[in-house]
């Protein structure tokens, strides 16, 4: 293990890449004694691929049982280092990457990615998009802008409708989508449905997506939930930006962290800059299936970003279709889970007690990152604020 942790000082690593590593060996040092008994079997020589191989020996090989209470904090800091170093390193290469290897990018991370499913959504949204939002149904509205609720029903919404980007948060998005859903359709009407998409017409968007969010008391535009917006009515040109995204995706860039609110930035630093890769200006291909890939490329460079073995499982629609279902016992008179032993009903389920939580304002954006995990946790029998509490003991 030693060996495997300091292989890296032969590799050829950029400034960043240097200073991502000599922060990873310094949280790497307060669990040493626990990682020593990992067993190395795999030694790449490049840093993606050690980076990837350090976080399975530190997320699967550590024995949690022998995990001293006051190292779980700086195991999970490590975890966490290593997904950004994985994610920037990855939107890196991405500048150099002609089609046909981002293809196979594509395929080779399509079960952990959960790609089918989020294919399913683009080609739901791909069917929405003739229509306005104000003639879209609540649900129809919700599945476009990124928020989940039960009643979208596994038998209609396969797919997790928070893919790419959740937008729980944007409250005053909802607002707007709920009451005056035809102002969001004038910006969204800058943007044509083909062809191409020039910074006039994304300014234009801009102009007219802030003046909808001046029709509400205190209300701001935010830039991440209009992405999710754009993104869904031109895949092939826009991406997805989140909180939890964008640190990573800047130093993958190497650019000067986004804000928020920085919707200039948004098209000259991240979409000219993915427009200009070789993957995005390739030609269009006649296979049908690596023309669905092609037709949604750009808001598929969210596969670019490290997400856990176990990410496509918890998706809202698994969830959803896998619960219980409720039926009435003709011997006892009770309400029962059938195929399953029943359980104490509560007055909140845990998916609605965390996102009570997670939209109170203002929240640091890592405990938005945790919203799967927070949920685990509750399903498990802690609190949600008890959860809540934790991830900020430990991640504050």
């Amino acid at each position: 293990m030693i060996k495997f942790i300091t292989s890296p000082q032969e590799m050829r690593l950029s400034d960043v890449e240097t200073a991502q590593y000599d922060q990873i060996v310094d949280y790497v040092t307060e669990i040493s004694l626990n990682l020593m008994a990992v067993k190395v079997t795999n030694r790449p020589e490049d840093f993606l691929g050690w980076c990837n191989e350090l976080y399975n020996y530190v997320r699967y090989g550590i024995n949690m049982d022998l995990l001293d209470e006051k190292h779980e904090k700086p195991l999970q800091k490590l975890l966490q280092l290593l997904e950004k170093s994985i994610t920037c390193r990855q939107v890196k290469t991405s500048r150099i990457t002609p089609w046909p290897f981002l293809k196979n990018f594509f395929i080779d991370q399509s079960d952990r990615q959960a790609l089918p499913e989020r294919l399913r959504l683009l080609n739901y949204i791909s069917s929405l998009r003739i229509s306005t939002l104000a003639d879209m149904s609540e649900l129809e509205r919700l599945a476009f802008a990124g928020k989940h609720l039960s009643a979208h029903e596994p038998a209609k919404f396969d797919f997790d409708v928070e893919l790419f980007g959740s937008t729980r948060g944007a409250k005053a998005l909802h607002e707007l989508l709920q009451h005056t859903p035809s102002l969001l359709d004038d910006a969204l009407a800058a943007i044509p449905l083909e062809g191409e998409v020039t910074e006039c017409d994304y300014n234009e968007f801009v102009k007219l997506y802030t003046a909808a969010f001046a029709t509400l008391a205190k209300a701001k535009a935010g830039l991440f939930a209009a992405t999710r917006l754009l993104a869904m009515r031109r895949p092939d040109v826009f991406m997805v930006l989140t909180a939890a995204k964008v640190d990573a995706l800047c130093q993958g860039f190497g650019l000067v962290k986004l804000n928020a609110t920085d919707f200039s930035r948004y098209w000259f630093d991240i979409i000219e800059a993915i427009h200009r890769q070789p993957w995005f200006k390739s030609a269009q291909p006649e296979d049908a299936t690596e023309l669905d890939l092609w037709n949604n490329r750009v808001v598929l460079f969210d596969l670019f970003f490290f997400v856990d073995n176990d990410f496509a499982d918890k998706s809202n629609y698994l969830k959803l279709k896998n619960k219980p279902v409720a039926v009435r016992s003709t011997t006892a008179g009770r309400t029962r889970a059938a195929g399953v032993v029943r359980q104490k009903r509560t007055k909140e389920s845990a998916t609605e007690a965390v996102d009570r939580l997670l939209a109170e304002p203002d929240l640091p954006a890592y405990l938005q990152s945790k919203r799967d995990s927070m949920i685990v946790e509750v399903e498990k029998g802690k609190s949600a604020t008890e959860v809540m509490q934790l991830l900020r003991a430990i991640f504050g």
